[in-house]
């Protein structure tokens, strides 16, 4: 520089400069919601240096009917962008998720991917749109715009550590532009402020999402690969704990990136039916309740220490349900609670806990073993039951177990019968006697029973009360045991006096054979039984090739339910009702298909799961080929050839046309507000894909 006074230094400090006007800058903000739906007339304030610094007026304001914000006169610094909280979370409240989700992987052990990542490029429509318009894109959840927490009904349990998914950025710093991106729009896709609750449905008919919602709590219930981690690590938060029932409902439900999964203890995964709800109406309590790690009250030592190891079940609350499920028998230390077959007055009078037990019914008996362990638990945790018993008064109560779970179901269902219990269960076995069976009418179950689960027919339909029981003292259990079975075999007692029956309704996996009859042989040793001057000739079934599961509810049986279209009222006019009652008698169970047994029938996530899973599958989206669909068309196919048995062809002609009814327990889900949407995700491909079901050979 030539000009000599021109000086920079301590000498010189000050020196006037006259130059252009300074270049002003814009930049627009516009709030949108997963629907592409403007956020307006939201308070906003946005912040940087020069507004700090004064050098520029504070500049807040509303979004405008399109949601859009927009500043001018701005310096080339960044600026950032923040919402009032309680308005913004009012809003945001009340928007609808998108149907699908990003649904990234979940990191497993050893991978240190974050939890909830940035929402994947490209996935979104709303995204495309403001990118085809020459506009910049952003994902934001409301933590990340919000100035503050908001104020939430009911409050977060700690408000210091928010929900991680909506709150990532606790110091609620803002959405900051830097000044390279200034003079664009930047459209703010804002997820809804939700969470996830289970698609349940609180009515007398049958519900496939009930049915299978419930089995997957049925079996969330074990969890215990989860709880023996929490065991082994005292103090660890449960909600972290991949399996747990904590961390399904506590934070999975509050991931609106993912749908929640059910994490078995063997590692199946099983995305839940749920729907998005207002964020104040999440779940806010979800317990896990052990037998074992209770602390035994004052006068435990009358509580059997056999007993106390074997109770468990949880429970989860939110502003409608309330949902309790039982945990099923874990063997072999179970075994001996299931065996204990004795009837127990059901009234209360006949507990040996030296106190009265629970009063279920004013005649008849429950199961000795399945009464003292729901009284087990009901004493280890007084407070904890009367949790339920006082969230029932509002919200719908669900019940749900599987085996053992499903009768400590049962019976807990008889107790709050007045709260209108809503009970499914998975191959449970028997648990009261007829006469108490009149008194529980009211309660609506639907039993799921496996073809050929032979848990479903214990104890015996039978009268297995006896003098002994109570004649010899300590050996009288034993003893009692062992002639009540002695007199079962010699067959003396089917059916006589109070026999142990089933509850409910019954939904039934039926493995369907197809035979022909064919002459075995014309030797003349081998003599007719069609009576003198007949053909000498003896006739043999013989197996056809393709045979195939059904899924059969006999109550869909209804041309007036207000779930039976046209094509389901004509299909049931064709059905013949005397036939569906010979073929699914009340109170007991239908005749199988089969004798063979093989342990695995009897398990819930090999067995049941599976089946209601692939069911589920099917119905919400029937457009996709699976290979249950193919095997029902060749053996219907193959039902029709020559010498088919007429009473065979009649039971599988009615079998059919049942499983073709199932479409009624889904329109209630269909009909539901965000129900498509939820059926929607439920059908997305994912890495575990369809669940392979148990077939016999």
């Amino acid at each position: 520089m030539n000009d000599s006074l021109h000086r920079t230094d301590t000498l010189n400090s000050r020196k006037e400069f006259t130059g252009g006007k300074q270049k002003q800058h814009w930049i627009e903000f516009q709030l949108v919601d997963e629907q592409g739906a403007p956020l307006a007339n939201m308070p906003y304030q946005a912040i940087n240096d020069a507004i700090r610094q004064r050098c520029f007026p504070e500049c807040s304001g509303l979004s405008d009917a399109q949601g859009v914000i927009r500043i001018e006169g701005l310096h080339p610094i960044p600026i950032t962008l923040k919402v009032q909280a309680d308005p913004f979370a009012e809003l945001l409240q009340t928007r609808r998720l998108r149907a699908l989700r990003a649904e990234p992987h979940r990191p497993v052990i050893g991978n240190c991917t974050p939890l909830y990542g940035p929402q994947r490029s490209g996935f979104s429509p709303v995204e495309k749109q403001a990118l085809a318009a020459g506009h910049r894109y952003h994902y934001l959840r409301i933590g990340q715009l919000c100035d503050r927490l908001p104020t939430l009904d009911p409050p977060l349990e700690d408000p210091k550590r928010p929900p991680a998914f909506h709150f990532p950025d606790t110091a609620f710093s803002g959405f900051t532009v830097e000044y390279e991106a200034l003079n664009h729009r930047h459209v703010l896709e804002v997820c809804p402020f939700r969470a996830w609750s289970l698609v349940l449905h609180h009515q007398p008919e049958y519900s496939m999402a009930n049915a299978y919602n419930l089995g997957l709590m049925a079996n969330l219930s074990y969890s215990i690969v989860a709880q023996n981690m929490l065991k082994q690590r005292p103090g660890t938060d449960p909600s972290i704990v991949s399996g747990s029932v904590e961390e399904f409902f506590l934070r999975q439900c509050l991931d609106l990136s993912r749908t929640p999964v059910m994490i078995d203890s063997g590692g199946t995964r099983l995305p839940a039916l749920v729907v998005d709800v207002p964020f104040n109406q999440r779940y806010t309590t979800a317990v896990m309740l052990d037998s074992l790690e209770a602390k035994r009250p004052s006068g435990a030592s009358e509580i059997p220490r056999l007993i106390i190891e074997n109770t468990q079940l949880f429970y989860c609350i939110n502003q409608t349900q309330v949902v309790v499920a039982w945990r099923g028998t874990q063997e072999p230390k179970d075994w001996l609670t299931d065996v204990l077959y004795r009837p127990m007055p059901a009234d209360g009078s006949g507990c040996d806990l030296k106190s009265a037990c629970t009063p279920l019914t004013d005649v008849g008996s429950v199961h000795y073993g399945f009464l003292h362990a729901f009284e087990v638990a009901k004493r280890l945790f007084p407070k904890r039951f009367d949790d339920i018993q006082k969230a029932v008064v509002e919200q719908k109560l669900f019940i749900c177990g599987h085996s053992l779970g499903g009768a400590l179901a049962l019976i807990h269902s008889a107790e709050l019968i007045d709260r209108s219990p809503l009970l499914y269960t998975y191959g449970m076995p028997r648990t009261f006697t007829a006469k108490a069976l009149e008194r529980l009418k009211t309660v609506t179950h639907f039993r799921h029973v496996n073809d050929a689960d032979t848990i479903t027919s214990v104890p015996p339909e039978a009268e297995l009360d006896n003098w002994l029981y109570d004649a010899l003292g300590p050996l009288g259990h034993d003893l009692g045991y062992i002639w009540s079975v002695g007199e079962l075999v010699a067959g003396k007692l089917v059916r006589f006096g109070d026999p142990y029956w089933h509850h409910g309704q019954i939904a039934m996996f039926y493995r369907a054979d197809q035979h022909v009859e064919s002459r075995a042989s014309n030797n003349p040793a081998e003599r007719s039984r069609e009576g003198l001057g007949a053909p000498y000739h003896t006739t043999i079934l013989k197996r056809l090739p393709h045979r195939t599961r059904l899924y059969l509810v006999p109550s869909l049986n209804d041309e007036f339910s207000r779930f039976a279209r046209e094509e389901q009222k004509t299909l049931i006019r064709s059905m013949s009702r005397e036939s569906l009652t010979r073929f699914f008698p009340s109170h007991t169970n239908p005749e199988r298909s089969t004798l063979r047994s093989n342990p695995m029938d009897h398990s819930m996530v090999a067995a049941y799961l599976p089946f209601l899973h692939n069911q589920l599958l099917e119905l919400s989206d029937p457009d996709r080929p699976l290979e249950r669909k193919a095997q029902r068309a060749k053996f219907e196919t193959q039902m029709h050839g020559v010498g088919v048995p007429e009473a065979e062809k009649h039971r599988n002609e009615q079998f059919l046309a049942l499983q073709k009814l199932l479409p009624m327990a889904l329109r209630m889900t269909q009909d539901l507000e965000g129900g498509p949407e939820a059926l929607q995700r439920f059908c997305r491909e994912r890495e575990f894909g369809v669940m392979i079901e148990i077939t016999q050979a």
